[in-house]
């Protein structure tokens, strides 16, 4: 008997037949939402979790598929981000051309990749930027604290997550102040991560002070009628004077602040790229972008907030904004770039590892011709579910010759990947289908040996603080591990 009929008749012996019309109403709607799912052009691992889902799980899975079975942005939220595209991205755009910093004609190793980011982004890579790599959270804090002090016109920021714990409150304290002697501060953090700041005294302050601190993409029981509700702005980005820009997984908090949460993962590890030069415009147009989004502020002349940019060092940079809109898989399209691309090696830094099959296929592909592809995650994470869905994957990529690492000394959440000791990437996006294709990313691809090296020195001083999976004793484990691990995985699309 077909799985909706058993369930129908399980409910009208409990229910009686009273219930038999709720019952049958349910399967109706789920096997409509499973018709729809097929009728949608998506993946097919997404198509078939949410046919499990949507078969087995009564009552629920209908409620759940509404919330988030679709990334919609609210069609009038669509709408504005296509105009903002015009409003802020072209111009933004065309001021970097007219400035001559853009990179039309890339070097031949990597013209390709170049190219392909490009097409995805329509933002070139950019010329004559200087890096700074920042590893710790207390640096983060002081550097930005710092920089947020020597401000004249603007500092811009906008994080996943901001609590108002000691080092939130530093960063704030340096913006209200700022903003008291006539410096145009805005502040901008996501509904869901910084829920903690947008309600405490801290933000009153900041506001009372003239810093407006602004909620991206408000979630709520309402809106979820309308748009995707787990739809986040995970960047973390500030742009101090459109002359300093951070970039990186650093969010505004204590490294501990996890304690807060009731986890025991140990300080949480990250970091951060410091950027002088054009590639800092180019993070002020996202930012603008976003502001625009969610702010009752017009932006009038983006051009207003992007002066003529300087040629600060050797590195040539491409940002890589990601997320819901018109291509919601840029970051996806450039890191398979890379991974096709890469000759020699691949090493790969990521708190959250749930690949789609076509990331998971091209770290075993490299493996298989010869690449040597190292993965580092943390050994204990804040997600179970994560963890189990990551860790189902280990099997397929030990078995391709891929070593793995987990790291012991808290929960690791840089996110980095070096390719053949010339291409490297640091941003907000883990490497998991959430990032690939639902959160708002910014992603920075490196051409620059020396700043990739420096990247490389980080996650082999991540290794030295690992183990290395066993590959034996890793397929000797419990029938029952891996049954959990396997069931996690085929929720992996919808995590």
């Amino acid at each position: 008997m077909p799985v909706p009929l058993m369930e129908a008749a399980l409910w009208t012996a409990l229910l009686g037949w009273g219930g038999t019309a709720l019952v049958v109403l349910d399967v109706l709607v789920r096997l409509g939402f499973a018709g729809r799912v097929i009728l949608r052009r998506t993946p097919v691992p997404d198509t078939l979790a949410w046919i499990v889902v949507l078969v087995l799980v009564p009552f629920a899975s209908t409620v759940l598929y509404l919330l988030i079975g679709e990334n919609r942005l609210g069609s009038r939220r669509a709408a504005k981000y296509e105009r903002l595209n015009k409003d802020i991205d072209e111009p933004a755009l065309a001021h970097l051309r007219e400035q001559r910093v853009t990179v039309e004609e890339s070097a031949e190793h990597y013209r390709h990749l170049t190219v392909l980011a490009s097409s995805v982004t329509a933002m070139p890579p950019l010329k004559g930027n200087a890096l700074e790599l920042i590893r710790d959270s207390e640096e983060f804090i002081a550097r930005l604290c710092e920089d947020i002090a020597r401000s004249q016109r603007s500092c811009h920021l906008v994080f996943y997550i901001w609590e108002p714990d000691e080092q939130g409150t530093r960063v704030g304290e340096a913006l209200i102040a700022a903003s008291k002697r006539g410096v145009a501060c805005r502040v901008l953090v996501d509904s869901v991560g910084s829920r903690a700041l947008l309600r405490s005294d801290l933000a009153e302050r900041m506001r009372a002070a003239g810093v407006p601190v602004v909620e991206a993409l408000p979630a709520s029981p309402l809106r979820a009628l309308f748009a995707r509700v787990d739809l986040r702005n995970h960047r973390k980005i500030a742009v101090i004077d459109s002359v300093i820009a951070y970039c990186g997984s650093q969010n505004i908090t204590q490294e501990n602040f996890a304690k807060r949460l009731g986890t025991r993962v140990g300080p949480w590890i990250d970091a951060t790229v410091r950027v002088r030069g054009p590639t800092v415009q180019a993070l002020q147009a996202t930012f603008l972008h976003d502001w625009a989004m969610d702010s009752e502020e017009q932006v009038l002349n983006v051009r207003d907030f992007l002066p003529r940019p300087s040629l600060e060092g050797p590195a040539t940079v491409h940002l890589v904004p990601s997320g819901p809109g018109p291509r919601p898989d840029a970051i996806h399209h450039a890191l398979l770039a890379m991974l096709f691309q890469a000759r020699e090696e691949i090493l790969l830094t990521t708190p959250y590892f749930v690949p789609d099959e076509a990331t998971k296929a091209g770290l075993i592909n490299a493996a298989l011709r010869g690449v040597q592809v190292t993965i580092v995650v943390p050994a204990r994470s804040d997600s179970a579910l994560v963890s189990a869905a990551a860790k189902s994957h280990f099997t397929d990529l030990l078995e391709a010759g891929v070593t793995i690492y987990r790291h012991q000394r808290g929960l690791l959440h840089a996110k980095l990947m070096i390719v053949d000791r010339q291409f490297g990437v640091i941003g907000s996006a883990n490497f998991d289908m959430r990032s690939f294709w639902l959160n708002f990313e910014a992603t920075l691809f490196i051409y620059e040996p020396s700043f990739s090296a420096q990247l490389r020195n980080l996650q082999l001083h991540y290794i030295s603080q690992s183990k290395a999976v066993d590959k034996q004793a890793w397929l000797a484990r419990s029938l029952s591990k891996r049954f959990v691990d396997n069931c996690a995985q085929l929720l992996g699309p919808l995590l």
